[in-house]
């Protein structure tokens, strides 16, 4: 069975911590937190330093995120692990989404 996605809310308010796996069967649990910070808009940060695994699935979440934003605000992923870090870097390079940002 799969690592299931645990999403939990920072000290700060505008801050979501994700561990474990970003796929398929665990998106409605991050939409469910983060959804709401999108619609209120202004910077999102997203700490997935302890995500171990994202898909193609996971991925277009967080396309989704920062394209829904649409000028509002940024998706920023902060301290993503090499595997993570290495599909991000392709996506934001080859589909420029400006507003979503690793951070370290």
């Amino acid at each position: 069975m799969a690592m299931r996605l645990i999403v939990t809310e920072t000290s700060s308010p505008r801050e979501l911590r994700l561990v474990g796996e970003l796929d398929m069967s665990t998106i409605r649990e991050l939409s469910r937190v983060l959804d709401p910070k999108l619609i209120e808009g202004g910077d999102v940060v997203l700490d997935v330093e302890d995500l171990q695994f994202m898909d193609s699935t996971g991925l277009q979440v967080l396309i989704r995120s920062a394209l829904s934003l649409d000028g509002r605000g940024k998706v920023i992923l902060r301290a993503p692990g090499n595997l993570v870090r290495s599909i991000l870097d392709l996506a934001i390079r080859t589909d420029k989404i400006q507003n979503l940002v690793i951070e370290d």
